[in-house]
């Protein structure tokens, strides 16, 4: 099992752009066979915190190259006042209710 962890600072002006972008990114990414959990919490009205995990390292990249993916990669720029932080890890433990 692999996991994602993004750490995104949007515009001020941005944020519930990026708010609703991340919803629809996450409706969709459960869909997807290999997406186990995908996670989106809001701090400060500004800072988002995305937590992903996915069955292998395959439904990962796959994630990642679909469209609505690509698409709000794109839209970072416009969306972001700063790059995002995104770190990428093997998981080791799991709990969830």
């Amino acid at each position: 099992m692999t996991m994602v962890l993004a750490i995104l600072r949007a515009r001020p002006e941005q944020a519930d752009a990026l708010d609703a972008a991340l919803r629809e990114v996450a409706e969709q990414t459960l869909r997807e066979p290999g997406a186990l959990a995908y996670t989106v919490g809001r701090q400060d009205g500004e800072r988002f915190l995305v937590v992903e995990r996915y069955a292998d390292h395959a439904a990962r990249q796959a994630h990642f190259a679909a469209p609505y993916v690509t698409g709000l990669l794109a839209r970072f720029p416009e969306l972001l006042a700063e790059e995002p932080l995104v770190e990428f890890a093997d998981v080791l433990t799991a709990f969830a209710r």
